[in-house]
């Protein structure tokens, strides 16, 4: 075996030489292919990672869109309150005016001089009741619906600034 190991050790050596040659290489070959796609995963984990963060932005941006919205809408409803309260004041200030009228068409009714009359006294005192009678239905009549319009205002302007907010969160802005 040793006279056959000189004959071949050449050869042997050749070939040992070109298998760690070729060994060499694949490793080489392997690392090299391995850095490429550590290279791609780390770019395509950089690329999430950006596209992440944009829409991350995009949302924070929208959400504040639609708070300023919102902000915007409960400001100009508070703006329509306000304006309501105003409105319903000088609707309060005019009812209180017409009372004091009804108020004195009252009194001039019974004041008449036909209540005075002995004979016309008994037709007189119930035209004056009947027209007590109906300046109090009008004012009750007009008291109701003071109290209808405030609270008709009331769910009007409740109405409109839920219709403003519900469109600026509806709205699609790019």
């Amino acid at each position: 075996m040793i006279i056959s190991l000189k004959e071949f050790w050449k050869p042997l050596t050749l070939t040992a030489l070109v298998a760690l040659s070729l060994l060499g290489a694949y490793s080489v070959g392997y690392d090299s292919a391995d850095k490429s796609w550590q290279l791609e995963w780390t770019m395509r984990d950089k690329a999430d990672s950006d596209a992440r963060e944009q829409r991350q932005a995009d949302e924070r941006a929208e959400e504040q869109r639609r708070q300023r919205a919102a902000d915007q809408a409960a400001k100009d409803a508070d703006e329509d309150n306000e304006q309501l309260k105003a409105d319903a004041l000088d609707a309060q200030h005019s009812a209180d005016r017409l009372r004091e009228q009804l108020a004195q068409l009252r009194q001039q009714f019974a004041d008449s001089e036909t209540g005075k009359l002995s004979n016309a006294a008994t037709a007189g005192a119930s035209k004056s009741q009947a027209v007590i009678l109906l300046t109090e239905l009008l004012s009750e009549s007009s008291e109701a619906a003071g109290e209808y319009a405030k609270e008709a205002d009331r769910a009007y302007g409740a109405g409109q600034t839920c219709e403003r907010i519900y469109t600026s969160l509806t709205e699609v802005k790019h």
